[in-house]
């Protein structure tokens, strides 16, 4: 971008005349301004254009000669397009009506607390979240708490001397022939 296309983009801010930006960053500079002078500069919307802020005393006079003014009176103004006969078609009826299903409505929890799901507790308090898991435990047939499982048998118990008969004997070093 060159000096003349850059100056022929700048623009100035509405409540500090020392305040010079591109034209597309006027929006968020307007944001920034608005909020410093709110109490010191009461300017009014521009109603064709938000970037448009105007003392009062001018307003009445801006609005009748804003440039944005052309783009919403064209729409205002403008008749709609004719609908030719031939895009215009009958009515079709319909054998059924979708609006009158009598199929019950879906709830995921009545279907998740019949299937094999594990759900979780959310937004219960602590008390309520273990009795609920417990509760689910059961549902799905795993063990509670109290019902543990049996304990494995212990290991055979095996004597010294049976273990002594079936350890090795040590390396030992033959002598030199």
């Amino acid at each position: 971008m060159n000096f003349m296309e850059s100056s022929s983009e700048m623009v100035t801010c509405p409540y500090n005349s020392a305040h010079r930006m591109l034209r597309k960053k006027l929006q968020q500079h307007i944001i920034k301004c608005r909020e410093l002078y709110k109490n010191e500069i009461p300017l009014l919307n521009c109603p064709f254009n938000n970037s448009h802020l105007i003392p009062e005393p001018e307003f009445y006079q801006h609005t009748k000669s804003c440039e944005d003014r052309k783009i919403v009176a064209h729409f205002q103004f403008s008749e709609s397009a004719p609908i030719k006969e031939d895009a215009k078609h009958e009515k079709i009826s319909a054998d059924e009506d979708w609006d009158e299903d009598n199929t019950p409505a879906y709830n995921p929890q009545v279907y998740a607390a019949s299937a094999n799901i594990v759900r979780e507790p959310k937004g219960i308090f602590p008390a309520q979240r273990k009795d609920f898991i417990k509760e689910e435990r059961k549902r799905l047939g795993d063990l509670s708490d109290e019902e543990k499982m049996p304990e494995p048998p212990p290991p055979p118990k095996i004597s010294i001397r049976e273990t002594t008969k079936t350890r090795h004997q040590p390396y030992q070093r033959r002598a030199n022939h």
